[in-house]
């Protein structure tokens, strides 16, 4: 997959484009990249992915305390995958955010892209004050001479797809539904660091992960995950949280590997985890030994799950 930047431009070539922020590269994104490869087929142009880097949002409105489905990394590691050949970066700005969209599109979409085709969601805006919509964008295309779709929202169990529904979904602990919106499991990824070591003592030994800054973390609780290790796969039991039954005020992420029995430590080691089902909410235990019990439980109701 080739990623070009501003430093490339004017890019070489004419394309086919999809735009957008692509956060969470759900099930509507997946739809918007699979009619672009169309679009573009028809029009004998190669296709291309346009987004912007950082989030739009965390430029527009820096006091809110916005958080990515999927940071840049991830995201280019699933287009890598779903086969977009290549990938355009554009650098979202304050001067950037203020271009009114006539301008916007004549400076980019025409004179650096060289579209011949745009296709876009039914909720993309573009432009000073977010101005632009894509009735604007296919006058535009008509004053340009590029052909312009806006793709109607696509609606799961009554639910509309989209990155904002997928957050809160995942803040209110309805991990089945976000996972469907998104059309594969909700992942963490990050590097294992050392914890207090409470899980070695209680019998069910943790890997702490740390995941990288702005990415959303799912609400408190209990999951059964599915961890890939390089490239090897075990089961596991997930807690995200405080742990309250010690005390502890600082937000956690430990997973226990239901199937790992090496004596090798896992520190530094990249760890992508698939969060598979929610089992329960976190929640203080009057002892160590009814922490322990329901630790044992949920291993074994996750064990059930995930065979």
């Amino acid at each position: 997959m080739k990623i070009y930047t501003l430093k490339n431009s004017p890019l070489p070539g004419i394309r086919v484009v999809t735009i957008g922020a692509f956060d969470g590269l759900h099930l509507g994104h997946q739809a918007l990249i699979k009619r672009t490869f169309e679009l573009a087929d028809t029009l004998g142009y190669p296709p291309a992915l346009v987004t912007f880097d950082p989030h739009p949002r965390m430029v527009i409105q820096p006091h809110l305390d916005f958080q990515l489905l999927t940071p840049l990394e991830e995201k280019l590691e699933i287009l890598e995958k779903m086969g977009v050949p290549e990938v355009i970066l554009i650098p979202f700005t304050k001067t950037l955010a203020e271009l009114s969209p006539d301008l916007f599109v004549e400076h980019y979409l025409v004179d650096l892209i060289k579209v011949k085709g745009v296709v876009v969601g039914f909720n993309f805006r573009f432009g000073r004050g977010r101005t632009g919509d894509g009735k604007l964008l296919k006058l535009l295309g008509e004053k340009f001479h590029f052909h312009v779709e806006v793709m109607a929202p696509i609606v799961v169990e009554g639910k509309t797809v989209s990155s904002t529904n997928i957050r809160e979904l995942l803040k209110n602990s309805n991990l089945d539904l976000a996972n469907k919106l998104l059309g594969r499991p909700y992942s963490l990824k990050g590097k294992v660091i050392k914890g207090k070591g409470r899980g070695k003592y209680l019998g069910f030994p943790t890997a702490n992960i740390q995941v990288p800054p702005y990415k959303l973390i799912p609400a408190p609780g209990v999951y059964a995950v599915l961890v890939t290790t390089k490239e090897v796969k075990f089961l596991g039991a997930m807690n995200i949280g405080i742990k309250p039954t010690f005390g502890d005020k600082a937000l956690s992420i430990e997973v226990h590997l239901l199937n790992y029995n090496s004596n090798d430590t896992l520190y530094g080691e990249l760890l992508k985890v698939d969060l598979i089902k929610y089992i329960r909410t976190e929640r203080k235990f009057s002892s160590v030994a009814e922490l322990i019990s329901q630790i044992k439980q949920d291993c074994q109701k996750i064990r059930e799950i995930l065979s």
